[in-house]
């Protein structure tokens, strides 16, 4: 028979900016219990993917009596002030645009997540007298507030942006290439935010409803286009108009680590319902599922496999419909990756039906760096399906549904960084 041991203390080592009383709260074990190995494994998975840590392991020592251990987490802190999101991009109608995004973690060791984000592009190239194209986000998160016995967490986020989108008949705009300025565009605002609030059902999930409002504003620009055919508008209402939503979340996420996963899954499902009901002026539905499997492999390797399927039903402006290129690695044709939704290309062909499945495979190059503490090498490939209309594809123009990837991926104390030929390719080539 196999004794059992009670844990009389629970220790914590190393922890210099963290409030032990945070850590706490993300332990499934408890002072007085019995020893349970499957709980303590899962409080180690659940504190690393916190990001607050660079390395939690964990031993047993003897306690004061027999039959009684002291149960140690030793912890090394990571930088919890990390650079998020770094932009540097060029395409024929915007030479040169970039943006940087920070990241706080563990605010004050309270466990708090702060984040913003900026992207700047300046004014459309041949336009200079125009408003410069912009983004900003800001975001505010408690991951865990305990409340009336209850794991809740509460959220809000604000974003104010100024893009355009070209209405070329041609997505790539052939006609004025060399001389953008010239070409039919719809420039917009937006300036909103979203509150969200929620429970965590089990130690690795989070279900969230929100609430989300935005104040919009687009105007169509006629440019030159003298006797060129121009291409419709993207699906949002001219002038003044309201975006007023419901929003849920659900998020499963048993990864055993962020920067380099061996094991686990993350699945996450959004939906978004948009009524004149709420105040707003947009009734759609949006649906959006999102899957990653990781799995670890002989010699240190790693196989990740990528899922999302998506779908908009009404009367929904282009912003919350899918733009294929975010879920590409690159496209061939005009579509580039949007940075914080702005769209610098000449293709603004969004779409409501999506389905993207794609496979990595890593290769762990160095785990004992300095500044780039770990490195990796990527090797990826993606296939993607989209379409405006139910079974119905996109046009002869679109881009391939094939991409691949090779990118550098590095862990450093101010965040991890991808050095991807996809996103060159896209971008300057």
């Amino acid at each position: 028979m196999t004794r059992r041991y009670a844990i009389e203390r629970i220790r914590l080592d190393g922890l210099e900016r963290t409030r032990p009383s945070e850590v706490r709260r993300h332990l499934s074990v408890a002072e007085g219990e019995l020893l349970d190995d499957a709980s303590v494994l899962l409080s180690r998975l659940r504190l690393l993917q916190l990001g607050w840590f660079s390395r939690v392991e964990t031993r047993v020592e003897r306690g004061s009596e027999r039959g009684q251990v002291v149960l140690v987490f030793s912890f090394t802190e990571r930088n919890t002030l990390i650079v998020s999101d770094l932009v540097i991009g060029s395409t024929g109608p915007q030479p040169l645009y970039g943006g940087l995004g920070l990241s706080e973690g563990n605010f004050l060791g309270l466990g708090l997540t702060l984040s913003g984000a900026f992207v700047y592009g300046g004014p459309p190239v041949d336009r200079p007298w125009d408003p410069a194209r912009f983004a900003v986000r800001a975001a505010f998160f408690a991951p865990d507030v305990a409340f009336a016995g209850l794991p809740l967490v509460f959220g809000a986020s604000f974003v104010g942006l100024r893009g355009e989108e070209f209405t070329c008949a041609d997505p790539e705009c052939k006609p004025f290439q060399g001389h953008y300025g010239d070409a039919p565009r719809l420039r917009y605002d937006r300036i909103g935010g979203e509150l969200t609030a929620g429970l965590r059902p089990g130690p690795f999930e989070r279900l969230l409803a929100g609430y989300r409002l935005e104040r919009v504003s687009a105007n169509a620009i006629a440019g030159n286009p003298a006797g060129v055919d121009t291409g419709p508008l993207p699906p949002v209402r001219p002038g003044l108009s309201y975006l007023s939503a419901l929003t849920a979340t659900y998020d499963r996420d048993t990864r055993n680590e962020l920067f380099f996963p061996t094991e686990g899954t993350r699945l996450a499902l959004n939906i978004v319902f948009g009524s004149p009901a709420l105040g707003g002026d947009y009734e759609y539905s949006r649906y959006l599922l999102q899957v990653e499997s990781d799995h670890g492999l002989p010699r240190g390797h790693a196989l990740k496999l990528l899922g999302a399927a998506g779908a908009v039903q009404g009367d929904a402006p282009f912003f919350e419909r899918f733009y294929p290129a975010d879920y590409a690695y690159f496209s061939l044709g005009p579509a580039l990756g949007r940075a914080l939704e702005l769209n610098f290309s000449t293709d603004s062909r969004y779409d409501a039906y999506l389905l993207m499945l794609g496979a990595e495979y890593g290769i762990p190059l160095w785990s004992s760096g300095r500044f780039f503490h770990r490195g990796y090498l990527a090797l990826g490939a993606r296939w993607l399906f989209s379409s405006v209309r139910a079974r119905a594809g996109r046009t002869h123009a679109s881009s391939t549904p094939f991409s691949g990837d090779v990118a550098l991926r590095l862990d450093t104390p101010i965040g991890s960084f991808n050095l991807s030929t996809g996103y060159a390719l896209d971008n300057f080539l």
